[in-house]
């Protein structure tokens, strides 16, 4: 197996990886383990930051899911493309060396 073709078997499960992560987050409600209402506190100034802070929890939450969906698309598109074209893996994915030595100091 060449050096590209074990980088499209690590691609393609770090887009599982990902894929697998955002299912087991949608199963997860964070925001509802916090109280709703008036949290027992009626007319207290907390009351509409703590909605705030619920709402800001199911966002990001929902912000999450959808960046791992795309991440995990995003690593399947590569999977196809490089395992449909060897060239193009072959230079994409192939390690390049790069020397760290640059002119002396004089």
């Amino acid at each position: 197996m060449s050096g590209y073709e074990v980088m499209i078997d690590k691609i393609k499960h770090t887009g599982e990886a990902a894929e697998r992560v955002a299912r087991g987050l949608q199963g997860v409600d964070c925001s509802a383990t916090l109280p709703g209402g008036d949290a027992g506190m009626p007319g207290a100034r907390s009351v509409p930051k703590l909605a705030a802070v619920i709402e800001a929890w199911r966002g990001r939450e929902r912000g999450f899911v959808g960046t791992l969906d795309e991440h995990s698309v995003n690593m399947a598109k590569a999977v196809r493309l490089y395992s449909g074209n060897e060239e193009v893996a072959a230079h994409d994915l192939s390690v390049k060396v790069s020397t760290t030595a640059g002119p002396r100091p004089s």
